[in-house]
């Protein structure tokens, strides 16, 4: 019978250890009013559906803005009104429960927020090379660090140190002149971004953490003795960051981390028998085998949701854009409305989402069979290797290097070529047919979003035959140019401009002032009683 190896015995104690924050049962808690909270939460939701983002990062880019409006827009610089707000919005929301968390939450943040003003004040004093990106910098981390206090991702992390440990014994750098800590750190980055799907300003944190292991614990001295610093620490993490082996050591380990995130949903959703589970081969497999098909039916569900999220957000806005912009300039410019066009322009878009969502398909059995072996691997110590060969750049202005950029470009002017010409015969004016291109891109790129999150357990490599040659051929320009729109359609979203400066400010002050309202009638209640 295989043993565990000594590894996998220390994951389990770390899976199965209580990482919430110890509250007194006496401790007072924070509730706030039933009634204004449905007012914040319908809020929220409808905020999400107009700025569509992977959902595991909705909640702390709503953490962002928050923090954001009270120090940027309202200029708030006590760290314990910064600190009562982002908590009590966050209740409101539903991100966090109600009458549940003892009010010293308050202060622990506000103890936060304290630490990244003094940065930021610093700043002021002392401006350095990019200033504002900088500022946006610390923003960051601030709202990284707030949102690791107020949900604690110990068995997260836990899970990310195992995987790191066991992906630098299995990687062989063969012909590399890396350094091996520039390896390791390489490889630690590549975990954050597939285990935890870590975005930048999240890994950056961590980093900040792996210089300064006492990060969490600053006090107003440590951070004086920092501050001067700052910059170069911030270009220090940047060029990790931006290091030539870091997207080919991501890529090499994608799959990998399907691996290990199967094995920490085994653990926490095995009782106590756990380890008698993972010393039966049998029973292994049948639990891996359950927590997979979980995942895949978890999958669907929550791929409906997201393209439910993603319709409304194009219906929404286009046809908006649609009345405000294309009949205005049809009716005054061209001097008629194509009818026809501006229909097409609005059902055509969520049309097609919905097309690319019934096309794709979640993992199977045969995807199951390889989690398990791999699995199996791993927690009885079998020897698991994965080679890193450094890949060959091409030469900027080599021949290889201007051929193959060419044929880059020639793709790109096929496939819209193809699309202008169809738009030319319907007779579509040159912003009925910009529109039409802009959301056909947006769309395109959402339906490859979602085909890589209903494919995020996979783990059988891809066929590669003429037919996936001639899709990549056509669509990989148009997602391309719609991850372009998207990454940067947000600074210019006007519906984003209005909910969050002009509409939003307002509304959360007179949430606060019903809150304080109602607070005020049932103390006069209590009274009369």
């Amino acid at each position: 019978m295989p043993q565990t190896t000594g590894e996998a015995e220390w994951l389990l104690q770390a899976l199965k250890k209580d990482y919430g924050r110890p509250a007194s049962k006496d401790s007072s808690k924070i509730k706030l009013n039933q009634l204004v909270s449905k007012l914040g939460f319908f809020y929220e939701k409808i905020r999400n559906a107009i700025d569509y983002n992977d959902e595991h990062l909705i909640r702390r880019n709503s953490l962002r803005r928050l923090i954001n409006r009270q120090m940027k827009f309202l200029s708030e610089r006590d760290p314990v009104k910064i600190s009562e707000t982002v908590i009590f919005e966050f209740i409101r929301a539903k991100y966090l429960p109600n009458d549940a968390l003892p009010e010293t939450d308050i202060e622990q943040t506000a103890a936060i927020i304290a630490k990244y003003l003094m940065l930021f004040k610093y700043l002021q004093g002392h401006p350095v090379a990019e200033t504002k990106k900088v500022n946006d910098w610390l923003l960051d981390l601030l709202t990284c660090e707030i949102d690791e206090y107020l949900f604690p991702n110990g068995r997260d992390m836990a899970m990310v140190n195992f995987m790191y440990g066991e992906m630098v014994k299995s990687i062989s750098f063969v012909k590399s002149t890396i350094d091996e800590k520039e390896r390791n750190l390489q490889i630690y980055i590549a975990v954050l971004k597939n285990l935890l799907k870590a975005d930048l300003p999240l890994i950056r944190y961590w980093l900040v953490k792996l210089y300064n292991p006492r990060w969490n614990s600053f006090t107003p001295d440590d951070i004086k003795k920092f501050a001067p610093d700052l910059a170069g620490v911030r270009n220090r993490i940047e060029l990790h960051l931006n290091h030539y082996s870091g997207y080919q050591i991501t890529q090499m380990i994608k799959k990998q981390a399907v691996f290990f995130q199967i094995l920490k949903e085994i653990v926490e959703q095995s009782d106590d028998n756990i380890r008698e589970t993972l010393n039966d081969e049998k029973k292994l497999e049948e639990k891996i085998n359950e927590v997979c098909n979980k995942n895949y039916k978890r999958i669907r569900s929550k791929l409906i949701g997201s393209i439910f999220r993603v319709i409304i957000y194009i219906f929404f806005t286009k046809t908006i854009l649609a009345f405000i912009l294309e009949l205005p300039y049809d009716e005054f410019i061209i001097g008629e409305v194509n009818w026809q066009a501006l229909l097409i322009n609005i059902i055509f878009h969520p049309l097609l989402m919905f097309v690319i969502a019934m096309s794709i398909k979640v993992p199977g059995q045969k995807n199951t069979q390889i989690i398990i072996e791999e699995i199996k691997k791993i927690i009885y110590g079998q020897e698991r290797k994965l080679v890193y060969k450094p890949r060959k750049l091409l030469r900027r202005g080599s021949f290889t290097f201007i051929f193959f950029n060419t044929i880059y470009l020639v793709m790109f002017g096929v496939s819209f070529g193809v699309v202008v010409a169809v738009l030319h015969r319907l007779r579509f004016n040159l912003l009925s047919g910009a529109l039409f291109i802009f959301f056909l891109t947006l769309v395109s790129f959402f339906g490859f979003r979602l085909r890589n999150f209903a494919n995020q357990f996979l783990v059988v490599p891809r066929k590669e035959n003429l037919w996936n040659f001639l899709v990549d051929f056509f669509s990989l320009p148009i997602i391309r140019a719609g991850k372009f729109f998207s990454t940067n359609f947000s600074k210019i979203n006007i519906f984003l401009y209005l909910l969050d400066f002009i509409i939003e400010t307002p509304f959360k002050m007179l949430v606060e002032l019903l809150e304080k309202a109602l607070s005020f009638i049932g103390e006069k209640r209590e009274e009369i009683s």
